[in-house]
């Protein structure tokens, strides 16, 4: 199992699929999963933090300081740091007074850190947090965590926004890999940021949400070739879909990568419409003389009542070099417009808006392969006509607006200067039927 951390890191990162959002998840989380590893002959790796991560990512907030509170109570619809830089989960619970207010704060070097949200239901683990110094915001280091003073293996995956360029708002989500007690205290321990070396240290008493969490234990298992998918249990809860599953494979060979190609997870609803993906993560060992990874996926909570839901996994082939692009002009007179992707479809410009403050392209996706509400492991994205890339930085991925259908933000630009679509020439994303599974997660 030594090399198989090298394994799962040099193929996720061989996927050529130049997604902004995924990369710094990819670097950042594989390196900080493997420094909290303490127990011997097991091994820890996160995975895709989805499109959970902008170009920086940090941990702090809660009580805020005179000058800060007035910059945040200034931004329309700023409530609490879950709502201003959360996912969709954390909107909701705070929104319904699911999380907690802390009010902890901790100054070293001229940071202050403050811890200000913390949300706990047995699905996900969320910390709400600002930054704020007389200089440059700079990222937060490796986390020491422990629950009720016991050191605790984890990942993590972080998001937030720029309040300004010297406060910054958000969100750290943390992936024990056992699970946690209903009440616990838990200390967070940080000891560098960015080039500062300092001590910012928490205790944080945490509760489980009241709010009632639906668990479905399947069991059930499904093979295909020498690889075991377990479901082994779905949480539903207001702020999103946790599903944990077991994949084993012979000894020697990694679990999640099957024919060269990297094994990957959807969940679709009764409908057909995949859940989106926020974050994953896994820990391994060796078992009855086969490896096996523990692994958990976050999605973003349902919107509409299912009947069901479809585990369905898939292959990413991982090629040799990069997918070439595919552009053409986007002007209002020439639309729809129409990208060839190859293998998995088609992409249908239909639509630009020009705003003050931003630019929408609206699009809809043609293809086998069910997308996820902010179009993972897929890209497009708008230039002008000196290259220039228009992507946001703090929001690079589309929204659904219904199944298939997105819309993106870019920066804004004047109706009458030239720019092109673009995407790529897409690799064919296997469904493996053969492992699909449909849950039922209504009586």
């Amino acid at each position: 199992m030594n090399n198989q951390s090298n394994d799962i890191n040099n193929a996720i990162q061989e996927i050529s699929i130049p997604l902004d959002k995924l990369n710094k998840t990819i670097e950042l989380g594989v390196k900080r999963g493997q420094a909290n590893l303490t127990k011997p002959k097991r091994r820890f790796y996160p995975l895709l933090g989805i499109a959970s991560v902008t170009t920086f990512l940090v941990i702090g907030s809660a009580f805020v300081s005179p000058a800060m509170a007035n910059v945040l109570s200034s931004i329309p619809g700023f409530k609490s740091v879950f709502e201003f830089a959360g996912d969709n989960g954390l909107e909701i619970a705070s929104k319904k007074g699911l999380s907690q207010k802390v009010g902890q704060s901790d100054t070293d070097k001229d940071i202050k850190l403050t811890i200000q949200d913390v949300f706990y239901d047995g699905t996900r683990l969320s910390i709400g947090y600002t930054q704020e110094s007389s200089r440059t915001v700079q990222e937060l280091g490796e986390l020491d965590l422990r629950v009720n003073e016991k050191k605790i293996n984890f990942a993590d995956s972080r998001s937030g926004e720029f309040v300004s360029d010297k406060h910054y708002a958000g969100v750290i989500n943390i992936s024990p890999t056992e699970e946690l007690p209903e009440t616990f205290e838990l200390t967070i321990g940080i000891n560098n940021i960015g080039t500062e070396t300092g001590d910012w240290d928490f205790k944080i008493p945490v509760e489980k949400s009241n709010e009632q969490v639906k668990t479905i234990r399947p069991e059930k298992t499904l093979v295909y070739k020498d690889t075991k998918l377990t479901v082994k249990s779905i949480k539903v809860g207001p702020a999103g879909v946790k599903l944990s599953v077991t994949v084993s494979s012979p000894i020697g060979e990694d679990p999640l990568n099957i024919d060269g190609s990297h094994l990957k997870i959807n969940l679709l609803d009764s409908k057909g419409m995949a859940l989106t993906q926020l974050d994953g993560s896994g820990s391994g060992e060796e078992k009855d003389n086969r490896s096996v990874m523990e692994m958990e996926y976050r999605f973003a909570p349902l919107k509409k009542t299912t009947s069901h839901l479809t585990v369905s996994p898939f292959l990413i082939p991982i090629p040799k070099e990069m997918p070439s692009e595919l552009s053409a002009p986007l002007e209002k007179n020439q639309l729809p417009i129409i990208l060839d992707q190859g293998d998995m479809g088609k992409i249908v410009v239909t639509d630009i808006k020009y705003q003050k403050d931003k630019t929408l392209l609206y699009f809809n996706v043609k293809s086998d392969f069910e997308y996820d509400g902010n179009m993972n492991l897929n890209r497009i994205w708008i230039e002008n006509m000196a290259g220039t890339d228009l992507t946001l930085k703090t929001k690079g991925y589309p929204e659904r607006i219904k199944q298939d259908s997105y819309v993106q933000e870019f920066k804004p630009v004047g109706t009458n200067v030239p720019l092109k679509v673009l995407t790529l020439k897409m690799p064919k994303l296997e469904i493996l039927k053969d492992l699909e599974m449909k849950i039922p997660i209504q009586k």
